[in-house]
């Protein structure tokens, strides 16, 4: 399956990385937070390597960043999923402030959006997860296509 990332400024790739692999850190370091596997944490930490590397490779601030890349669907289900689980983690949204989830918010669906069109382009099964992303998201994802 092809998970497709952009068109988006590169420096909202890089922004966002800086600070989704902070919450990786806070995940890794806080004890007793139910349904976040290590696997997935450091699945998610080379996923925002590999991404904010890429975007950094753009020369100017005003360049678009574009990312087309080959997922196995268990693959992106399990990011998706991690994501999912911060998203809607109590503890974990006690570590964002207000801005920064203002800040962030844009963008984060916007990488939810990707997971999910990658997946429902992969057929029936990978539809039906990503049906309950979207039910789960719902108007957070409307609210992020109109800024």
């Amino acid at each position: 399956m092809v998970l497709e990332l952009g068109p988006c400024p590169a420096e909202d790739v890089v922004r966002w990385s800086k600070f989704a692999r902070r919450i990786v850190v806070e995940l890794r370091s806080t004890e007793g937070i139910e349904g976040f596997a290590p696997d997935v944490i450091d699945l998610w930490a080379r996923t925002l390597d590999d991404w904010s590397s890429q975007a950094k490779d753009f020369s100017d601030a005003d360049s678009l960043f574009r990312l087309t890349e080959e997922l196995e669907p268990e693959v992106a289900e399990y990011l998706l999923h991690g994501l999912d689980r911060c998203l809607h983690s109590p503890a974990v949204m006690s570590w964002i402030t207000p801005e920064e989830a203002k800040e962030q918010r844009a963008f984060t669906m916007h990488v939810v959006r990707a997971f999910v069109d990658c997946l429902s382009a992969e057929g029936y099964g990978c539809q039906q997860y990503a049906d309950q992303i979207l039910s789960s998201f719902g108007a957070l994802l409307d609210d992020s296509n109109q800024n």
